[in-house]
């Protein structure tokens, strides 16, 4: 269970590290850290009354994660009992961006996130501004997570390495298989993560994928960076590049 502490226009959620939050070697995955942004994320919208059935029926919107750039300064291991905090940190063009910091009981920041998301017409998946979308969510603008990587990836050359078909489960109310599976493809097709864990994650998702959809997933290495990319029928479906260090 979490529980949450809203103050100067940040939500701030306290947490245990599960077993199934976590790897073979007791770090939390990547897809959990996500879940856990996510929920933080609806969390904060909720206290300015933006829940996800009020933004559909009431502003016609809902929230499309664009991109995510996380970090990973120390472990977060099973058990740890954890401090996340995220805000709303304004928005330029037709993006709203978000931070997070996760902490330990000590306030050690253990890991961050930067994010960008937009507002589409849950009907038609047409963008909206948010000069259109007019959401009452109020910006922190006095503190802020370095998002560089969130500009466009770069991928060198990549090979194909697999496939994936897109199952019921991982769809979500949105109808698009849903943000955190993405952590747990890339993490999937990594080599071999024995005595390794992940430091940074950085995920573009660029085209929806809908179920029964199978991805081609394609990887390549760079100056001790993987990078993915993930195809459908339609076309790209996802980028990403991820960074592994030796797991002390």
């Amino acid at each position: 269970m979490t529980h949450s502490v809203y103050h100067d226009k940040k939500i701030t959620q306290s947490y245990t590290v599960l077993s199934y939050d976590c790897d073979r070697q007791q770090n939390i995955k990547i897809s959990s850290l996500q879940k856990l942004f996510q929920d933080a994320a609806d969390q904060h919208c909720i206290n300015f009354g933006c829940d996800y059935n009020t933004l559909r029926n009431k502003y016609g919107v809902c929230f499309v994660l664009v991109k995510l750039s996380i970090n990973i300064f120390h472990p977060v291991k099973l058990n740890e009992q954890i401090e996340l905090t995220t805000w709303h940190k304004g928005e330029k063009g037709v993006q709203y961006f978000r931070d997070f910091v996760i902490k330990d009981k000590k306030g050690t920041v253990l890991a961050e996130a930067g994010s960008s998301w937009v507002v589409i017409d849950p009907e038609t998946h047409k963008m909206k501004r948010p000069s259109e979308a007019n959401l009452p969510i109020e910006a922190c603008l006095t503190d802020n997570v370095d998002t560089s990587r969130l500009d466009k990836m770069h991928l060198p050359e990549l090979e194909p390495v697999g496939e994936m078909k897109v199952r019921y489960t991982q769809i979500d109310p949105n109808g698009h298989l849903t943000n955190w599976v993405y952590g747990d493809i890339v993490t999937d097709f990594l080599p071999d993560m024995k005595g390794m864990r992940v430091s940074e994650a950085d995920i573009s998702f660029i085209a929806e994928a809908y179920e029964n959809e199978t991805l081609k997933i394609f990887r390549g290495q760079k100056d001790g960076i993987f990078y993915f990319r993930g195809e459908h029928p339609r076309g790209k479906c996802f980028e990403a590049r991820v960074r592994l260090v030796k797991n002390i």
